[in-house]
């Protein structure tokens, strides 16, 4: 979806939009957190809120049929005049002859690759490569979907209570749409760069900071 995203997205916004689907995924988040939070008296309450969670995934999935082809994908099928109304349709302007040009370039210029997987694996491209693989890595080594996912477990085994602990998790869900919030506003206008550097130097001062924390509250 990311990827679609990219490719749909008009230029001076797509990291916004791009970021929009990270959006979507936090609320999902938040909204289940609240759910949960409303259904905990009930008697069947978990049963309730795994039920609810059908709602999003048939939208999810009648809303695929509703997809069109990208124009990127059109033309790397040789479906050009296909493509050029697509990109037509979706600007919203017939005045797309640049951005049609440089699409078609660039599909044309990746079919004349030969051997892609080897190219990338050459030294002058070690750098970027490791990069590009250990940072979603380390982002997932970092258990930030332990915390998402087992939030108000969490919670309870610090000493919270049941409704507390729910509420807490409700609590971690908003501070991650107001995150997403930011990002979607400032990624176009500082670039993605910036947000991972600020991003990574704020996630070590709070892992520095509760472990400290953590060593104070053990008796």
């Amino acid at each position: 979806m990311p990827v679609y995203l990219s490719e749909m997205a008009p230029a001076k916004i797509r990291g916004a939009l791009n970021i929009g689907f990270q959006m979507m995924i936090t609320l999902g988040n938040l909204i289940a957190n609240l759910i949960n939070y409303g259904t905990s008296k009930h008697a069947n309450g978990w049963r309730l809120s795994l039920g609810l969670a059908f709602v999003p995934a048939i939208v999810l999935c009648v809303g695929s049929l509703c997809v069109v082809e990208t124009p990127n994908s059109l033309i790397e099928r040789g479906q050009y005049a296909k493509a050029k109304q697509m990109l037509q349709k979706i600007r919203g302007t017939e005045k797309i002859d640049e951005e049609y040009q440089d699409l078609v370039d660039a599909s044309e210029t990746a079919k004349m690759v030969e051997h892609p997987w080897k190219n990338i694996a050459r030294p002058k491209y070690r750098p970027q490569l490791t990069f590009c693989t250990f940072i979603p890595a380390f982002q997932q080594l970092t258990g930030i979907n332990v915390i998402m996912f087992y939030a108000p477990v969490l919670f309870q085994i610090l000493g919270f209570g049941s409704d507390a602990s729910l509420m807490s998790a409700v609590i971690t869900g908003a501070v991650n749409v107001v995150a997403t919030l930011v990002s979607i506003f400032t990624v176009d206008r500082f670039g993605r760069r910036v947000l991972l550097l600020e991003g990574g130097v704020q996630m070590f001062i709070c892992q520095v900071k509760g472990n400290n924390t953590f060593k104070l509250l053990q008796p």
